[in-house]
């Protein structure tokens, strides 16, 4: 075990370039490190999504989530692809390198990369100097990335082994003699590194909504929906045109590549992460307002106010924008619009022009004396939604019109119920409730006290007896005379109850029995 112990990670090294290092300290060459590492002799392995983590951080002091996150590319496209970073971790766990592709949907990206690995001359020379070898750096290995951000010279590619892409002594060259590169180059890739950084030391994914915010304070984004395709993609192209040495199936080949940004918006579309690094490094440049008139200012300062865009409404309107334009820049709606344009007395163009201020002083009229907006659409043959409009023009009349309504339901109401107690002077509470439903619960909720004055009082109910006397006084009157008919002498209260039954009827109860008493007289008088 201490025989195969991986050597330690230096500054930004990738772990293919540990595996390089390590089998060349072992002397072994590739198919018998790999069946010593990984049990499969003939295992592929990629320079940025390789394989074997779980078997590296068992012979060496990193774990499983440091040499993934700071090692490899994984995080990278996981960022980009959040619903991915399940499928591409266990992939490369379970060594499984050609899933682990297709899970960072690699195979997928029309803009296909011929794979090599990248180093920087100037690098290659620093790092014999304080470590006494050259490796291979991952910040290099980014895909579109073309420029060394630390020493502002071009990459250099080196072929990649055929498979396993493993050979000991695979280091990069220290002889090449650098090549300067541009500014932009070099911003793009420092830009790079300390999105990868950000993007290792956090466990944050990439947000679209993010990007589409930045789009839209940008002047870009009309709405959620519309994009101003030609304005962005013809500033994004000439933007990147001084990038250098960068594949161009990376960036758009025209400044009427529309496809190219607009597939952004779209949550189902494939994009390679490059095209997100460079979209994000583009809006790091392009400041707030750098528009070409004022009109586009106020674009801006549209999306940037969500809570109150009338005095922009206002500022539109007053300088002869149509209704659809200043609805396109605001996000406001064309009836908003026109109640603002009403209300503050601003000259609007409308189609059809029929709506007049004539129009609007009879609308109102009637409106003022309480008729409903309907009864008015029909008098004008206009909208009930234009009678709305002209009606919310006018402070307080909306309110007034409420009050209007609720004095005339409780007039009707009022009526309902008294013409029904009228109808019915013996109904009781309940029988009115039945009677004038709406009416009782409106009433109910809004004038309770008038309404337990006006409705009969309630009556205590009365329990019914649980026993008819006088049909039982009938039933007994004659049971007692077929008993005193009998020869048993002279028979008392007591002894003709005991004949009955014993129940204390004649004894307790002979109040409430006058026909039986009655009939007991007869016999003993």
């Amino acid at each position: 075990m201490h025989k195969m112990q991986l050597p330690i990670s230096l500054p930004d090294e990738i772990l293919f370039s540990r595996y390089v290092r390590h089998m060349t300290i072992l002397g072994m060459n590739a198919p018998e490190y790999l069946k010593t590492l990984l049990k499969k002799p003939r295992a592929s392995v990629h320079p940025y999504l390789t394989i074997g983590i779980n078997e590296a951080a068992q012979i060496c002091e990193d774990s499983v989530s440091n040499i993934y996150r700071y090692q490899t590319l994984g995080g990278l496209f996981s960022y980009f692809s959040p619903k991915n970073t399940k499928p591409i971790f266990e992939a490369l766990l379970q060594n499984e390198g050609s899933m682990a592709i297709r899970s960072c949907q690699v195979v997928s990206f029309k803009e296909k990369e011929v794979l090599s690995l990248k180093y920087c001359p100037v690098c290659a020379r620093h790092d014999i100097w304080h470590f006494g070898v050259s490796y291979w750096h991952r910040i290099h290995q980014v895909p579109g990335v073309e420029a060394c951000y630390d020493h502002k010279v071009c990459l250099i590619h080196q072929d990649l082994p055929e498979r396993p892409h493993l050979r000991p002594l695979l280091f990069p060259p220290y002889s090449d003699e650098p090549e300067n590169c541009n500014e932009i180059s070099a911003q793009f890739a420092k830009f790079t590194k300390e999105t990868l950084d950000e993007i290792s030391a956090s466990n944050k994914f990439f947000g679209r909504s993010k990007l589409l915010e930045n789009l839209s304070k940008r002047g870009y984004i009309l709405d959620s929906r519309r994009l101003k395709r030609k304005e962005l993609t013809s500033d994004f192209f000439n933007f990147f045109q001084g990038l250098e040495r960068i594949s161009p199936g990376l960036l758009p080949h025209s400044d009427k590549d529309f496809r190219y940004l607009s597939n952004f918006l779209s949550e189902n579309v494939c994009q390679h992460p490059i095209k997100y690094l460079l979209v994000l490094f583009w809006l790091t440049k392009t400041k707030y307002g750098n528009f070409k008139s004022q009109h586009e200012m106020l674009k801006i300062e549209s999306n940037n106010c969500k809570e109150d865009k009338s005095e922009i409404c206002q500022y539109l309107l007053k300088h002869g924008e149509s209704l659809a334009e200043v609805s396109r820049v605001t996000g406001k709606s064309r009836c908003y619009l026109k109640a603002l344009a009403i209300k503050n007395n601003i000259p609007i163009e409308l189609k059809p022009r029929f709506i007049t201020k004539e129009l609007i002083s009879a609308v109102l009229v009637m409106a003022n004396k309480g008729f409903h907006r309907k009864a008015i659409a029909n008098k004008f043959q206009i909208s009930i939604g234009s009678v709305e409009q002209i009606i919310s023009t006018i402070n307080g009349l909306v309110e007034k019109r409420r009050r209007f309504k609720f004095e005339s339901t409780r007039r009707r109401y009022k009526g309902l119920i008294l013409r029904d107690l009228r109808n019915n002077p013996l109904a009781i509470k309940q029988e009115v409730k039945e009677r004038c439903y709406a009416a009782f619960h409106w009433m109910y909720s809004h004038e309770k006290a008038w309404l337990n004055q006006t409705l009969p009082a309630a009556i205590k109910p009365k329990a019914p007896p649980r026993v008819n006397w006088e049909l039982r006084d009938i039933e007994l009157a004659s049971k007692v005379k077929s008993i005193l008919l009998k020869p048993n002498g002279k028979m008392t209260f007591t002894k003709v109850d005991k004949v009955l039954g014993g129940h204390g009827w004649l004894t307790r109860m002979k109040h409430k029995l006058p026909h039986t008493m009655a009939v007991f007289h007869k016999f003993y008088r």
